[in-house]
């Protein structure tokens, strides 16, 4: 009677232990419902904003259910330039040194990184400055379930051009 009441422990725990894991490897993809831009007055509140101008801090508003995301507003690219001369540096793959880049195009580069964001109600945020006026590339790197793991669920959301005047 032991015997059969320690496989059925044995058992038990196993199956309980193996369902627990399956549940964790159906991670499903991100989903980026929209994105919203907002400028802060001088009360504290939040104003909807469609136009963006340079040299005024905006917040990003990335509507979400990721678990990580990164917001790369492609507003600053600056590659390093060989010393005395105006020719980009290059490294041994030939691609460009990079002083510093918020550009999605840069992605997997030294130097170039997105926004770090903070969670809120529904998404995450972050804000930004852009410094030029032109046209940028927005783009959301939305994650699920880690980084850079094998169950890691990553999703590109390209939010279009921002114009700023």
């Amino acid at each position: 009677m032991k015997k059969i009441i320690y496989i059925l422990i044995v058992a038990f725990t196993g199956s309980f232990w193996l369902s627990s894991c399956l549940k964790e490897d159906n991670v499903s993809d991100p989903t980026v419902s929209g994105i919203k831009m907002f400028m802060t007055d001088k009360k504290g509140k939040d104003s909807l904003i469609t136009e963006v101008s340079k040299g005024k801090t905006i917040k990003i508003v990335v509507y979400t259910d990721a678990n990580i995301v990164s917001v790369w507003p492609g507003g600053i690219r600056e590659i390093m330039k060989k010393k005395n001369s105006t020719v980009d540096s290059l490294d041994m793959f030939n691609h460009p040194v990079l002083v510093k880049s918020d550009n999605f195009k840069d992605y997997g580069l030294v130097m170039a990184r997105g926004l770090n964001t903070s969670l809120i109600v529904g998404g995450w945020y972050c804000s930004y400055k852009y410094p030029t006026a032109g046209q940028f590339d927005l783009t959301v790197a939305a994650t699920n379930h880690g980084y850079d793991g094998p169950d890691l669920r990553r999703v590109i959301y390209q939010a279009g051009k921002i114009t700023v005047k």
